[in-house]
């Protein structure tokens, strides 16, 4: 764990345990933040995923769009806009290659490790 969460020890308690903290909440946000990416670009491949049945898909595209939006705006409140959702798909399409690399590489599902390695 003190390659992850770097740990001090020196004179000065205070300082110690402000660099444990401090570097906690650094891996804790980076962590959040490879969570959040994977998340979004599954969304985004399940979105288009939805979008190749339609027979006209721009139309139909729209379509789930909206009404994805709505209801997930509805269940987990503010972030999942219809701007969002289409960024979302967006994403997807200009990198389909990281999780493609990532599920590859991936034993027993561990896919966040490998996205991990691939976004530092």
């Amino acid at each position: 764990m003190n390659n992850i969460i770097k740990y001090v020890n020196t004179d000065n308690l205070t300082d110690d345990v402000y660099c444990i903290i401090d570097s906690a909440q650094k891996l804790a946000y980076h962590s959040v933040n490879i969570t959040l990416v994977l998340r979004n670009w599954l969304l985004g491949k399940r979105i288009s995923e939805e979008e190749l049945k339609g027979n006209d898909r721009a139309e139909y595209g729209m379509e789930v769009i909206n009404n994805l939006s709505k209801s997930l705006t509805k269940k987990y409140g503010s972030g999942f806009s219809k701007r969002n959702v289409y960024k979302f798909q967006q994403f997807f399409k200009c990198f389909p290659e990281i999780m493609q690399t990532a599920f590859a590489q991936s034993e027993g599902g561990q896919i966040v490790p490998t996205l991990s390695a691939q976004l530092l």
